[in-house]
């Protein structure tokens, strides 16, 4: 029984660590984006890498709406794990 209760516990531990990493790294990339966004408009029409293929032909802009919402999830999932008490 104990042994299961550690698992459980380490695996609450490594989803509240992935999600706070989402919410930080997405929050990070959205942050570079909109600081283009005001120095440089032009760019964000752009691709975001020379490469030409999925996904890394995407524009700067799409990259930024996609790293707003992972970090709206990676923030949600974090503080649902911090308030959920492990048994």
């Amino acid at each position: 029984m104990e042994r299961l209760d550690a698992s459980m516990i380490r695996i609450h531990d490594l989803i509240r660590v992935i999600a706070l990493t989402a919410f930080l790294f997405g929050l990070f990339v959205w942050a570079y984006v909109v600081l283009i966004q005001v120095t440089h408009p032009e760019w964000l029409y752009a691709p975001f890498s020379h490469v030409n293929y999925f996904p890394f032909n995407w524009r700067l802009d799409e990259v930024g709406m996609t790293a707003f919402a992972v970090s709206a999830i990676g923030f949600l999932v974090w503080q649902i794990e911090l308030h959920t008490k492990v048994k």
